[in-house]
């Protein structure tokens, strides 16, 4: 069945946490992803600065307009450091696989060159 949720992109609202979350993902609030057609399990293309794909958990505690990305080289690799600590994002379901470690230190080191 065709997901028409998967060529849409959703605003989102990120806020980077320092506990101990698992790091590849990203935690959205039960409303917010139910709104955008997003489910548990789903991978996310996450756009700020540049994208990187997280698998959805979903959790009460993200803001009511997005989620939740814990302090990560996911994060750091979404922003800069003046806007770290929270964010505006553009998400939208993915076919493709998450990120990985080694894909973000390897286009970090092509943006080097």
């Amino acid at each position: 069945m065709l997901r028409l949720t998967k060529f849409m992109k959703f605003e989102a609202e990120i806020v980077v946490a320092r506990d101990s979350f698992d790091s590849s993902a990203i935690y959205l609030h039960p409303e917010f992803a139910k709104k955008c057609g997003i489910k548990e399990g789903d991978v996310v293309s996450v756009e700020a600065k540049r994208a990187v794909k997280l698998k959805v958990k979903l959790s009460n505690s993200a803001p009511e307009n997005g989620g939740i990305i814990p302090n990560s080289i996911f994060a750091s690799f979404l922003t800069d450091f003046e806007n770290f600590k929270r964010f505006k994002a553009r998400i939208e379901v993915t076919d493709e696989k998450e990120s990985t470690i080694e894909e973000i230190i390897e286009a970090l080191k092509s943006n080097e060159k």
